[in-house]
């Protein structure tokens, strides 16, 4: 054994130890020893699949039908009308789900808040005194909120006020991710 390989052997076999010290994984190539090879097997949504020989493996055994990638999408507000000088309630839930990066309402609807994006019941919002909705127009400049993950089963609630003295149309969609089968 050379000394780059003994050295290699008491590092891993953690004969010698110092702050900041990691582990260092090896691997045998053709009768030696390759210091520092990553055995890292990516285990996420949409990671590639990789072919590993078992001889004495059983056979190969199929899960159900899960959700296997992520893509950005967008999810649909509809149209709801708000009464002049009323309050309204939107609920919408996604057919699968999906994690909001940004709420986008048309920059044309004017004095109307958001008073309450409620998800299983829980306000996302600090308080219920109402956001304005030109705030998530598309030509805000206003950072976006950190949305939580919509599930189908719950969806979110929106609670809007109209201060206007004519009905407007609470409109939108949430860009985000989600993942498909």
């Amino acid at each position: 054994m050379d000394a780059d390989d003994y050295m290699a052997d008491q590092l891993l076999n953690g004969n010698v130890g110092a702050v900041g010290a990691v582990d260092v994984g090896r691997r045998v190539v053709g009768g030696g020893t390759s210091v520092g090879y990553p055995a890292v097997m990516p285990r996420y949504v949409g990671a590639p699949a990789q072919m590993i020989e078992q001889p004495d493996a059983p056979a190969v055994q199929y899960s159900p039908s899960a959700y296997v990638a992520g893509d950005v999408s967008w999810m649909g507000l509809g149209a709801t009308l708000i009464p002049a000088g009323g309050q309204g309630n939107v609920t919408v839930k996604p057919i699968r789900p999906i994690t909001p990066q940004k709420l986008l309402c048309p920059s044309n609807v004017q004095n109307m808040l958001l008073l309450k994006a409620s998800i299983g019941g829980t306000n996302i919002f600090a308080s219920t005194n109402g956001i304005p909705i030109e705030i998530f127009s598309e030509v805000s400049t206003a950072p976006q909120i950190d949305w939580p993950t919509l599930d189908p089963a719950v969806g979110i609630e929106f609670t809007l006020q109209n201060l206007e003295a004519f009905d407007q149309f609470f409109k939108g969609a949430l860009y985000g991710t989600s993942v498909r089968r």
